[in-house]
């Protein structure tokens, strides 16, 4: 219970500290980003680390390893998908990523925009929308996604504290 109130109040100071910050005043920014690197401009933009922490989780997921993955994910990260929770990354590898990656044959990245990006001292969150491909021994099945992250930056620069992911089945298209 109280890892969910400290959560909450994490959540909530990172969401007022964004509506604050002249890129959300501005509309904050999307950006699209097949090939996991975020193009940055010559003078770094505060949001190009946690832009760049979002691009290595995906290069991870595709590739499917559990030591790139580990290497953006704070040991006591949340993770929510749908109505299921991890706490803390052990719980998180052991319990649904690890067993779910070893059914993947193939985990591709479609399409990914990120929607919003903000950077308030060392809390950070950001939105992105992605399609994906993922490939079993028994079907294969393109998902429509919306997530959220909050990241924290620590001694270690910056890590995935909480991952809010939501994806719905696309349907697959009609054979002629």
């Amino acid at each position: 219970m109280r890892n969910v109130i400290r959560l909450e109040l994490y959540l909530g100071f990172v969401l007022c500290a964004a509506a604050a910050s002249p890129a959300m005043a501005q509309g904050g920014h999307a950006q699209q980003d097949a090939a996991a690197k975020p193009e940055v401009a010559a003078e770094q933009k505060p949001e190009a680390p946690v832009l760049d922490v979002l691009s290595r989780y995906q290069a991870a997921m595709e590739a499917r390893s559990m030591e790139k993955l580990a290497e953006v994910m704070h040991p006591d990260v949340l993770v929510l998908e749908g109505i299921y929770k991890n706490v803390g990354w052990l719980d998180y590898r052991d319990n649904h990523i690890g067993p779910e990656m070893k059914e993947w044959k193939e985990f591709k990245t479609l399409r990914r925009t990120v929607i919003e990006a903000s950077v308030n001292g060392d809390a950070a969150y950001a939105v992105q929308e992605a399609t994906y491909s993922i490939v079993t021994a028994e079907k294969t099945m393109t998902l429509a996604a919306a997530e959220t992250f909050v990241l924290q930056k620590g001694p270690e620069g910056w890590k995935i504290k909480h991952v809010h992911f939501s994806g719905k089945r696309k349907p697959m298209a009609a054979k002629p």
